[in-house]
């Protein structure tokens, strides 16, 4: 492999433990007047859901595909039990300092800046003097703005400074010198094989 220049990913948040199943067991016993028991299995399972994409996961496909699992989780459960509160422990991927909210949408916001985190770290561990790489590459830098942007403008009272919209801003920026690095290599690269 030819020498590369490094680039840069996003450092990840870190989280504690999530009790997912008191909150629901109560809300199912108190709104719906059912017995919690027989949702016993589907609490575990969210609970291991959580656990396996924020505190398992690494920073490759897999990784982004238990994210993507659990953020589809949280949707479905923001549209049932619009009402469930629960502590969501997390701490800021620059300063460390731990925020817990007890809102959906804190989480929700959080686990898409794992998932840009996580697109970042693969768009950065590609072989870029390979054009699969490049391809690769500058796929996951857009997306990770994407994701990045979609914070900005969906989750507007930040609690964390990962998550203010000016540092939001910042990484976008980053990110997409990167892609236009990564684009311009492409591109350099085809036009050096069509002059021969």
């Amino acid at each position: 492999m030819a020498h590369q220049s490094p680039m840069i990913a996003i450092p990840k948040k870190t989280t504690g433990d999530v009790d997912w199943t008191t909150p629901i067991r109560n809300l199912i016993a108190k709104s719906f007047g059912e017995n919690p028991d027989n949702y016993a299995q589907e609490c575990q399972a969210l609970q291991r859901c959580r656990q396996d994409a924020v505190k398992g996961a690494g920073s490759d496909m897999t990784g982004r595909d238990l994210l993507y699992k659990y953020f589809g989780q949280l949707e479905i459960l923001e549209m049932r039990f619009p009402e469930i509160r629960v502590n969501f422990p997390w701490n800021d991927a620059f300063t460390n300092k731990l925020t817990t909210q007890t809102a959906i949408a804190y989480e929700k916001a959080s686990v898409l800046f794992q998932i840009a985190a996580t697109h970042s770290a693969i768009a950065s561990s590609q072989n870029r003097s390979d054009p699969e790489g490049l391809k690769l590459a500058f796929y996951y830098f857009r997306t990770c703005a994407g994701m990045l942007t979609y914070i900005n403008e969906n989750f507007l009272h930040a609690p964390s400074t990962d998550l203010s919209r000016e540092v939001i801003k910042f990484l976008v920026g980053v990110i997409m010198a990167q892609a236009t690095e990564v684009f311009w290599k492409s591109a350099s690269t085809r036009r050096k094989h069509l002059r021969w």
